[in-house]
């Protein structure tokens, strides 16, 4: 602890124990403390909503309230946890009320019988250090949650600002190769030609960055689903952006359903999808196999594509945006689309991660929750 005078509010209705408790504490050496005391729960909850303690002890056998009673109300008031440092005090050993109070948002549970000064000093300078440790992670939570939203709202701004003047070149660009190529050399009808293709690269990734901060800022709507009938639909949408590409995707007849939101799900698998067509050798026609399987209250879908395979040490890697492995040259892509999978699997309370295919390629996993 780096405070010298911690604040306790003793919330104790027997004056001999209180009187037990004072004596304790101030044979520590390292600290003085500054008492508060009450008699009831009721009165104890004004005491240290008044004060805002460093610790209470908290017996748990109160006149009115019991002391499970008292951190519930305590977490109430503040966003489900106890912002307090919390230890607590049974005349009875019930390992069941223990596990109870540690659940319920105290540090320690001491039997009065068994108390010393020393686990009583050691239990109050352990509970104050927890919680100062936990309220600094929860600030640094808060931070980086902060930082996280403005730099998804940087990245959304950016991606709409960026779009206008990005199209205006493309659309020139291509009035001077249609309009104007007989006016060029070879050279020139090359840059032109670069120059369209890098537009239309950068506007497709502004479409998936817009995609990606989109995930954050929309709201989730949860509900039964028919896992069958939406990827039916993906399949759909990818065949015909394939533009008459050669390639077999078969889906299992029975597909359980699974809880989750419609538009995040169709996300998740068209992104997959569209990358299981994109990483296939040369002349290799792309072959997708996607299946389902019930475990528990979950559902685990799995997309198994016969394309280029991903290094093991990379399978953390790709799920991170705008990583690739290969260049644009090869295999066009932006570098969002996985990371895109892994943050709406995330929102749905679902794991995504992938494994070597059985031969080759890749085989993709999705565990999203079921219906059951």
């Amino acid at each position: 602890m780096t405070e010298k005078n911690p604040t306790i509010c003793l919330i104790e209705d027997n004056p001999e124990d209180r009187e037990v408790f004072r004596r304790y504490l101030l044979q520590d050496t390292d600290y003085q403390y500054q008492f508060y005391e009450e008699e009831t729960g009721e009165k104890g909850l004004i005491l240290c909503r008044t004060v805002q303690p460093d610790c209470i002890l908290l017996d748990y056998n109160l006149p009115d309230i019991d002391g499970l009673e008292f951190l519930t109300e305590l977490a109430d008031e503040s966003n489900g946890l106890v912002p307090y440092a919390v230890v607590m005090l049974t005349g009875l050993q019930d390992e069941g009320t223990a596990l109870q109070a540690i659940k319920s948002g105290a540090q320690d549970y001491l039997v009065k019988a068994e108390m010393t000064p020393g686990n009583l000093l050691r239990a109050i300078h352990n509970a104050i250090e927890r919680t100062a440790m936990r309220r600094d992670l929860e600030q640094h939570r808060r931070e980086l949650e902060k930082k996280n939203q403005e730099i998804q709202a940087f990245a959304y701004a950016l991606a709409h600002d960026l779009r206008a003047p990005l199209r205006a070149i493309t659309g020139f660009s291509q009035i001077v190769a249609n309009d104007y190529s007989t006016d060029l050399d070879e050279t020139g009808k090359h840059y032109v030609s670069n120059i369209v293709r890098a537009c239309l690269q950068m506007d497709r990734i502004i479409d998936d960055l817009l995609s990606y901060t989109r995930i954050e800022h929309r709201a989730v709507r949860l509900k039964p689903v028919m896992l069958r009938y939406s990827l039916l639909q993906v399949i759909e949408n990818c065949r015909r952006q394939a533009n008459g590409e050669d390639a077999s995707i078969t889906l299992d007849e029975r597909m359980p359903m699974v809880y989750g939101d419609p538009t995040l799900i169709n996300q998740i698998f068209m992104n997959l999808i569209d990358n299981a067509l994109t990483y296939v050798p040369p002349g290799v026609i792309a072959e997708i196999k996607i299946s389902a399987r019930e475990e528990k209250s979950f559902v685990t879908i799995c997309v198994e594509d016969n394309g280029i395979g991903i290094p093991p040490k990379q399978y953390e890697r790709i799920f991170a945006i705008f990583q690739r492995l290969h260049g644009d040259d090869l295999y066009p892509g932006t570098g969002i689309g996985l990371a895109i999978v892994k943050k709406a699997t995330e929102l749905l309370g679902g794991q995504v991660w992938v494994e070597p295919g059985p031969e080759q390629g890749s085989r993709f996993f999705v565990r999203l929750p079921g219906t059951g």
